[in-house]
Order: structure tokens, then sequence, then C-alpha cells
């Protein structure tokens, strides 16, 4: 009976460890000038990528985490900067959005592919092109700043691209999906929402998509939890809306965010001068503890189960689907340790009693999460 209380105790303060939103933001640095325009960020290796709107040289900018110095520039070579808007990246690849639009009218929308390796070892590096149009869209009358063919943010979710709308026309953003393979392509649309805003930056992490943008009071973030309906429509099961007035000035122009894997985020604002309000550009750091949820989401595989649960040494992974990856996490999301092996059976005496979430990543990619209690 004892064993039972504590255990929900455990599950009731686990609970309510996760309900927090926004929290401990603050201002991390402020961006030098040839970063006035900083459109995108990204969080690898163990650095801030960035990058700026328009009218720079292709160029993406590495920065210290803690004191915004650029550390390196470099130069993709084959590239165009016409208007770059927002950055992602897979386990290989980093992905370049040069496909703003405020008139509506472009089109030469592409993403720009670039190898990982390439970028760590070399300041000159070449892309790869994907280049897409809208599926619908069929008038490319320029109209700026009041059309629904914008776009601001981009994230590499399960092997594919997703492009966030920015619609100017009516508030609500369109998703779009890419595949990431070079070549020609047209975006399919597979969800929307009225956001009642502009999206002008996105991210994940564990499964969670976290956008961000400005709407007529002020700057905000969009939440769409990992424990959504499985599929491409990613709005399918709603949204939660923050505002970041208490935070940020009501004219500041928040461009781009990226995510940690300790439910941290950074956040840029672009430098601006409205209504005779002058702000520089910065960079901003926040914790939103939902973002350390981890996704529970049940997909159809032929079988699976784990066993012993509760376990003193060892778990036993029973399912015909080839594994990618195990891991395990704390009840916070912290990553505790993972494995790439095709066995089946996991050593888990090294960990502390308590509750854990078992992650199995099959070789499709699909994911299985188990609860697991080790006594």
């Amino acid at each position: 009976m004892v064993k039972k209380v504590i255990l929900f105790l455990f599950i009731f303060a686990l609970s309510n460890a996760v309900k927090g939103q926004v929290s401990n933001f603050i201002e991390k640095f402020e961006l030098s000038n040839n970063l006035n325009e900083s459109s995108g960020l990204l969080f690898f290796n163990d650095k801030i990528l960035t990058h700026n709107d328009s009218g720079d040289s292709p160029n993406l900018y590495e920065l210290d985490k803690n004191s915004g110095t650029i550390l390196r520039t470099i130069s993709i070579t084959n590239a165009t900067h016409i208007d770059w808007e927002d950055i992602a990246h897979d386990e290989t690849y980093i992905y370049i959005g040069d496909f703003g639009n405020n008139n509506g009218n472009r089109t030469n929308l592409k993403v720009y592919k670039i190898s990982k390796t390439d970028y760590l070892n070399n300041t000159s590096i070449t892309a790869e092109e994907i280049e897409f149009n809208y599926e619908d869209q069929t008038d490319f009358t320029s109209r700026p700043n009041n059309n629904n063919f914008d776009a601001e943010a981009l994230i590499e979710y399960r092997g594919t691209l997703y492009i966030f709308s920015k619609n100017w026309e009516n508030s609500q953003t369109k998703v779009y999906k890419l595949p990431t393979i070079a070549g020609t392509h047209t975006a399919v649309k597979v969800s929307e929402a009225n956001v009642e805003g502009l999206i002008t930056g996105a991210t994940t992490v564990n499964d969670h998509i976290v956008l961000c943008g400005s709407d007529t009071v002020g700057p905000f973030i969009v939440f769409i939890s990992g424990n959504r309906s499985p599929g491409d429509d990613i709005f399918s099961s709603g949204f939660e809306k923050s505002t970041l007035n208490e935070n940020l000035e009501v004219t500041s122009q928040v461009e781009a965010i990226a995510a940690t894997n300790d439910g941290e985020f950074y956040l840029s604002r672009e430098q601006n001068n409205a209504f005779g309000n002058a702000l520089s550009a910065k960079v901003y750091e926040f914790k939103d503890n939902r973002s350390l949820v981890l996704n529970t989401n049940d997909y159809k595989l032929n079988s699976f189960e784990v066993y012993p649960n509760p376990t003193l040494n060892v778990i036993n992974i029973n399912t015909p689907d080839s594994i990618k990856e195990i891991a395990i996490y704390n009840v916070l999301g912290k990553k505790i340790v993972s494995t790439s092996t095709f066995k089946k059976r996991l050593d888990v005496s090294f960990l502390a009693k308590g509750i854990y979430l078992l992650k199995v990543t099959f070789s499709d990619n699909k994911e299985k999460t188990k609860k697991i209690i080790k006594l």
C-alpha cells in the first residue's frame, strides 16, 4: 500500500511539473551589427547557427551560445541569397529555406540542403537544391504584404520538410509537405490553422512543434503537442498560443526560434524602428516545460511487448520489427542512455529506482514509448 501511495505521489508531481509554459525568459545577448536581420536559428553542435533575412551574401554564421560571438562564417558558394527565412536539420543535413515571398509572386522558391560533414569541416561549401511550388497557388500577381503565399518557418520531421506559411491576408497559417530530396517538387498542403497572427519561425523538440510570430497585440509562441493524432495534419489536435508581451516590447519583431533537448529555447528579434521605438537585434532564452514531455503516440506495429516491468536488472523487448535505437529518458525528458543495437535486451541495473520512459525507434523511423519502473 505504501509503495502505491509513493508511486501515485510521484506521478502527480510529474504531471504538475510539466504544466508550466514560458518561464525563465532572459536576454541572452545582442547580435552583432552584421546580423541585424537574423531570421533563422538552429541549435547544433552546442552552438547557434543563424543567417540574415535578405541583402546578405549566402552565409551561415556560427555563434557562441552564451556570448553571441561569431565563431565562424560559412559561405555557400553555389547559392543565392534572395530571402532566406528559416533553417532546420536532420541527422545528416542542414536545410535553409529561401522562400520569403512578401509580394506573393516568386516562382523560384527553394530549400538549400547542405551536408553537416561539409559544414563542420569547411568554411566554403556547396549545397543541393530543393526547388518547389505551392500546389494551391495559381495567381502570381504581386500583392505586397497582402497574400497567403509568404513563408518564414521550416522544420524537418520524420524525414520530411514542413513549411508554415505567413498569411498576410487572413492571419492564418498553412502547412506544406516537401520531400528532402534534391530536385523540383510540388509542396502539398497537409494542414492549416487560424493562429490569428503571422508565423515567422519554427522548431521541433521531443516530437513537439513550437512556432513563433507576431499579431496585433505583440509577439507570441504556438505550442503543438507531440501527442497529437498521427499523420501530416499537424494541427489536427489543436494548439496552444502564448503571448510574450510580458517579456518583450509589443513592437518586437520576433523572427526565429530554436530548441535544445533540455527544455530551453532561443528566440531572435530583428532590429526595427516601429513607431519611433528603436529596438536592437537580440537573442533571448526561455524555458517551456511542455517540451520535456515525450510523445506517447502509439503506432500500429506488428506487436510490441516490454518485460519484465517493473524490473530490477534487464528489459526485454519483444517485437518482430527491426530496431534502430533504444533510449531511456527520465521523467523530465532528459536522455539517460541510448544505444544503436540489433539486440532486444537492455541492461538497466545501473538506473536508480524510479519511473522512466523507454523509447524505441524502429528501422522505418516509427517510434514506440513505454513507461518502465525500475525497482
